[in-house]
This record gives structure tokens, sequence and C-alpha cells, in this order.
């Protein structure tokens, strides 16, 4: 059933079942461990009829375990609320644990996230559950939201410097490039000269400063 896509319906009501069946059930539904294995827990099941407990553990479990086949039924995107109902909420996450028997601590709620989305996850928190889950995420990730800043600016430094190497390469080609043109007008003059055999006027690099723009051999001053 981990993997099921197809099978919405299922009636257990008259098989024996035991507290380690009704816990499996729970943590098909949402497996507390992480927020990735909850988002990817069973959305599949909308309807699940199991055998009552007695007892007020069982009991407490056969409540979330119907909760979260509500939640299936109820909602386009199930994984996203079980994440938000659950996760999120410091107080029921530390209550799922217990019933599926996962050793609680408020900093396994991080696990294998990246600090680049803790803002995000601490705003929809706050959103969803007050300012006080705010408070107890900034308590326990402080160093991680620091550590985003100081990447920031990091970050921006290595665009600057990038950027500023980028405009002395510009700079660089750009001398290349005038200095190649004017070896090109150099040898397309002695061309020119060679060609005509003497007195011509000679072409002339436009780039050159204006005194230099018009200069003339006499083929009588050669001789």
């Amino acid at each position: 059933l981990q993997h099921n896509t197809t099978l919405t319906k299922l009636w257990l009501e008259g098989n024996k079942f035991k507290e380690v069946g009704l816990k499996s059930f729970l943590k098909l539904l949402n497996d507390i461990s992480s927020i990735e294995r909850t988002y990817n827990s069973n959305h599949t099941l909308t309807t699940l009829k199991l055998p009552n407990f007695m007892n007020s553990e069982s009991a407490d479990m056969s409540e979330c375990i119907d909760s979260f086949v509500k939640i299936n039924a109820q909602y386009d995107a199930p994984g996203k609320v079980k994440v938000i109902k659950t996760q999120l909420d410091s107080i029921k996450r530390k209550e799922i644990c217990h019933l599926q028997g996962i050793d609680y601590t408020y900093n396994s709620l991080f696990t294998k996230i990246d600090a680049v989305f803790l803002p995000d996850i601490i705003s929809l928190a706050g959103r969803k559950h007050g300012q006080n889950e705010v408070f107890l995420m900034l308590i326990a990730r402080a160093p991680d939201l620091a550590s985003i800043v100081n990447k920031k600016t990091a970050l921006r430094e290595r665009m600057a410097n990038i950027t500023a190497q980028i405009c002395a390469l510009n700079e660089a080609h750009a001398l290349q490039v005038a200095a190649l043109g004017a070896k090109i007008f150099a040898i397309k003059n002695e061309l020119a000269l060679t060609e005509a055999g003497g007195g011509t006027e000679l072409m002339v690099d436009p780039s050159l400063p204006s005194s230099a723009k018009k200069l003339k051999r006499d083929k009588s001053d050669t001789f």
C-alpha cells in the first residue's frame, strides 16, 4: 500500500488486529520521521475501516488514522496539508512521533532540508500555527539562517568579481582588435603602393589622429 495509487477504499473491521498493525497503518498514511516522508506517504486511501481498540493509545492512533484518511478525501494536495498540519505543528508532531515509536527531537524536523528553504518554512509555520512556532524555529535554526545571509553576501561578491573580470577581458579584447586592425591597414597601404608603382594616395587607418589622415607620396620625390 505504500506506493498504491489505485486502491481508495479498504474495510478490515472483521480482522484480528494488534497494535503493531494499527501503527503500520498510521505510518503508512503519515510517516512522521521527516517532511519528505510525510509528503510521500499514502494519499490515495479515502476510506479505511479498522477494528476498534479499547486502550487509549490505540484509540489515539485510530483517531489520527481517521484524520489522515479524511485529509486524503477532502484535499487536492493531501501531502502538503499533512506536512502543514503535522510537521509544522511541534505539539502534533511530538504526539505522532510517540505513537509511531520515533524518538522526538525538535531539530529532526529540518533533516535533509536545505537552509535556503528555511525562511519559507518558518513563514508558513507562522501563518498556520502562530508566532510560537516561529520562535521555536528561530531558536533551533539561528546559525543556519545566519549562514544564509553570509552565503548571499559571498555570492554577490563573487558575481561582482566575475563582472569586473568580464569588463577587463572586454577592454583587453578591444585593444587587441584595434592593434590587429591597424596592422591590416598598414598592409593594405603597402599593397596599394606596390600595385600603383609609385605616386598614390595612401590608405589611412581612420583610427589614427587627423594629422596623419592625408599622407601622400609623390612618385617624383622617389627619384
